[in-house]
């Protein structure tokens, strides 16, 4: 697929640069000759530091007039990726995420930067599947259901303020992200690859933790490598223009069939899989992975930032298919694809080459 791109075009924020899809975004989006500005509450990324079509700003987004100062030397922003994120219950998610994508959008139009496309990121929630069984194969045409949901209030001030503003814009809902960004728990990567190393360092063979209805459930995911070039076409093909794309791997899998990848990556026997509560028995291995950290040489990580427990057992527990429709994106234009069992390989290969895992 060929690159859409062109050096004159402008100038492209990344919003929420230290998760897993801002990162993987920014870092494409860098090599591929954009001029970057990244922007998260923490400090640049150590990739692109010594960039110099990189910058980044500090800034908490829930701050409007923080934002406003910070943002007051962007004025040659012309397109937005907005990656950011703030996990919280629902009812309680939706005004504050929403108001970091209004701050965001607000203070850039108060100075003046005049917009090209904004790039929002969403996700599965957006067909309910957080709550359970639902419609599968989504479509992006499926009506919504009822709220709380904060995509719904993001994507509706989005489209008011191109509406107002005559921007253009374009939503992604990927679904089950494999990827990496450090001191980010909530990476199911991170969270296997971890429960694996602990198991083995225990002499306890691999078992699958989740739900029984979770080992043969069909289920999604995407690469972030691949939504990231996804993000890119998205920037500036005009089949994307004020459209709304799923975006997968562009295969499905079954847990009972990549746990052998997943076990074999590690040297590990499996046996029959073990629901397990995650919280509870992985909340005491904090001693034992600081003791891992220095044996095996890795590099120093808190037991808080290395995963989420909470975050890798809600994944384990969605005992039903969970499957979007990519028909519409790829008939827009992007035919990006990997297979999902390469993809998990190759997240833990980058984490193993990194010194985060054994």
């Amino acid at each position: 697929m060929e690159e859409v791109r062109n050096v004159s075009q402008g100038q492209v924020m990344v919003v929420g640069a230290h998760g897993v899809i801002g990162r993987a975004a920014a870092l494409h989006l860098a090599d591929a000759g954009w001029d970057v500005v990244t922007v998260a509450r923490r400090g640049p990324l150590a990739e692109l530091k010594e960039r110099s079509n990189v910058r980044h700003v500090s800034v908490d987004l829930l701050d409007p007039e923080s934002v406003k100062e910070r943002f007051a030397s962007l004025t040659a922003v012309t397109h937005v990726v907005y990656a950011a994120y703030l996990d919280m219950p629902m009812r309680t998610a939706v005004a504050p995420n929403t108001a970091m994508l209004v701050n965001t959008l607000d203070a850039l139009q108060s100075l003046g930067a005049i917009l090209t496309r904004v790039v929002m990121v969403g996700g599965g929630k957006s067909y309910g599947e957080h709550l359970g069984h639902y419609k599968t194969p989504a479509k992006e045409s499926d009506p919504r259901f009822l709220g709380p949901i904060f995509y719904n209030n993001q994507e509706d001030a989005l489209k008011q303020r191109a509406i107002d503003r005559h921007f253009s814009w374009t939503v992604l809902r990927p679904d089950g992200v494999f990827g990496f960004s450090a001191g980010s728990p909530m990476n199911i990567v991170n969270g296997l690859a971890v429960f694996a190393a602990v198991s083995k360092e225990q002499g306890v063979p691999l078992r699958f933790p989740g739900l029984p209805g979770t080992w043969n459930a069909l289920h999604q995911a995407t690469d972030s490598a691949l939504l990231a070039r996804a993000i890119s076409w998205a920037l500036t093909a005009d089949s994307a223009h004020a459209e709304i794309f799923n975006v997968t791997n562009g295969d499905n899998f079954r847990w009972s069939q990549l746990w052998a990848d997943l076990a074999g990556f590690f040297d590990m026997p499996t046996a029959e899989p073990q629901p397990l509560p995650l919280v509870e028995h992985m909340g005491d291995k904090d001693d034992l992975w600081q003791t891992m950290v220095s044996s095996h040489g890795l590099l120093p990580s808190s037991w808080e930032t290395i995963a989420s427990w909470p975050f890798v057992e809600g994944w384990l527990a969605s005992d039903f298919d969970m499957v979007q429709s990519t028909i519409k994106i790829r008939q827009a234009g992007f035919h990006d694809c990997i297979d999902t069992h390469q993809s998990l390989l190759n997240h833990l290969g980058f984490l193993r080459s990194n010194r985060y895992i054994p």
